[in-house]
């Protein structure tokens, strides 16, 4: 019996010498001999700011400081499936310091009292506050049934033996090792691989889009992303801010919806355009040379470009944003080689991925870019039928039927039925081009270049290197400056554009 309680002592100790000698050189050592610059002036006790030998609370082994009472607002998100409550387990412990609302001196038990020098909170990014939304969600259980509902988080039985779930929960330490050297007490130095450790940022498909094939892949070390692994150039673990105004975000992201991809995909930040042709998607997002359509039923702007901008969709029923097309862990820049699938279409509603089509086109020609823009139609017409992909869990979209002489119609799929612009004979961003061009996505330059289809009287090269400017109220200005390009002398006046009277829906165009 005594030869089996010294062995329980020795383990015990031995265990304790490991830890301390871990502790003693990270900002967790608040003794006089800490290396961080919160510290006591008198305090020579590494370990009692959290433990003690006597007398100690139950909550972990010789814990040592009071719990806090407070109420936490915790982390929410649309697209978790996860349900986070009230922190529990380890995560009340870090919390004990880490909320700001009991000073780092207030221990529970100690025969000496501790130092009125650190009679304060933390202060800065170490305060994470009762306000938890900007913060990786804890406290939720993270299982078999999760992992299947979610489809983009692995199987805890798949985790490395660092990630560690606490009762089957993930809490603070799932991702931290309170006693570790690592930075950010990380249970491992490659905060990348702490990431992907549990979540699958991988879409399955006739081909396989994985973030580790995704052109986002990278670091952005440059400010104001200023990341060091690739998550982080738009994720951030805790007190996730936008990096430009300091506004709240969702997600744990950098920057406000289509704000965040502006910083690389825009000029404004000086980041950017990272984009291939070096094109500044953000300039082609902001003019504002639209109109607001207040025909019942649609009450959308009417821009030159998708109405990313909240400003822009604030009366409308629908909201779209860059990622609603180009879903950000699969997207890859578009291959002319491959023939199944554009890549730089990924659309995160649905897991059947890349972008495949399942309908021909009545193209037949062999031209590899002309196949592709072919097939893009399939993809606009996963919102432009009347209603959002199948995966989505948001509305219809309000889709306006045609009646007299208004032709504000949504619905291109019902009705498209012109043997020349319908029956896919010419691709949408022939005429629409979903990044600029004027009202409507009408396009303001035409690349016609070999193109598979009659321009009528007009050059198929006269605009592949000059602007055509679409003013309001002549919104289809291209019309007659590209194929359509004779009489025109009853209806140039300015007062009528061609879709007052020829539109999508509106049966024979």
């Amino acid at each position: 019996m005594k030869i089996r309680l010294f062995l329980s002592l020795f383990i015990i100790i031995g265990f304790s010498v490991i830890i301390y000698a871990g502790v003693a050189n990270t900002k967790h050592n608040l003794s006089k001999s800490g290396p961080g610059p919160i510290k006591s002036s008198e305090e020579d006790r590494v370990c009692v700011f959290c433990h003690t030998p006597h007398n100690a609370l139950p909550y972990a082994p010789l814990w040592n400081r009071e719990l806090s009472n407070a109420l936490y607002q915790t982390y929410t998100s649309v697209t978790m499936n996860a349900q986070p409550g009230q922190p529990t387990g380890n995560s009340k412990l870090c919390l004990s310091c880490h909320d700001g609302t009991i000073a780092l001196n207030a221990i529970y038990a100690s025969s000496t009292p501790i130092a009125n020098d650190l009679n304060f909170t933390l202060t800065g990014d170490s305060n994470l506050g009762t306000d938890l939304r900007d913060d990786h969600p804890i406290s939720f259980v993270y299982d078999d049934n999760l992992a299947n509902q979610d489809r983009q988080l692995k199987s805890p039985s798949t985790l490395p033996s660092f990630i560690k779930l606490q009762n089957g929960r993930v809490e603070c330490t799932t991702c931290h090792d309170p006693h570790t050297e690592t930075v950010y007490f990380l249970r491992t130095g490659d905060k990348q691989l702490l990431c992907t450790s549990c979540h699958d940022k991988k879409l399955e498909g006739t081909v396989t889009l994985s973030f580790s094939s995704s052109i986002h892949n990278q670091v952005i070390s440059s400010a104001p992303i200023s990341a060091d692994y690739p998550c982080g150039d738009c994720h951030k673990p805790h007190n996730a801010k936008d990096v430009v105004n300091g506004d709240s975000t969702t997600q744990l992201l950098k920057g406000r919806e289509e704000n965040l991809c502006f910083i690389c995909h825009g000029s404004s930040q000086g980041i950017g355009p990272l984009s291939q042709n070096n094109i500044d998607i953000e300039n082609l997002m902001s003019s504002n040379d639209g109109f607001y359509d207040t025909y019942s039923g649609t009450r959308r702007w009417v821009n030159r470009s998708h109405d990313v901008t909240d400003a822009q969709q604030s009366s409308s029923g629908a909201h779209i944003e860059c990622i609603n097309c180009h879903g950000v862990h699969g997207v890859r820049r578009d291959d002319l080689n491959t023939t199944n699938v554009i890549e730089s279409l990924v659309d995160p509603d649905n897991p059947s991925q890349p972008f495949t089509w399942g309908q021909p086109t009545n193209y037949s020609g062999s031209d590899k870019y002309w196949l592709k823009v072919y097939k893009i139609d399939h993809f606009c017409l996963k919102c432009h039928d009347g209603s959002f992909p199948t995966f989505s869990d948001r509305p219809d979209l309000n889709v306006l039927e045609p009646s007299n002489n208004n032709g504000y119609i949504r619905n291109i799929a019902s009705g498209f039925y012109n043997s020349v612009h319908g029956k896919k004979r010419i691709p949408c961003i022939i005429c629409h081009d979903p990044h600029g061009g004027n009202p409507f996505l009408i396009s303001n330059r035409v690349r016609w270049t070999n193109a598979p289809f009659d321009t009528k009287n007009a050059s198929r090269s006269n605009f592949d290197s000059g602007d055509i400017y679409v003013p309001i109220p002549v919104k289809f200005e291209l019309c007659r400056k590209s194929c359509h390009n004779g009489d025109k002398q009853s209806h140039q006046t300015g007062k009528t554009n061609c879709q007052s009277c020829h539109y999508h829906g509106g049966g024979k165009l």
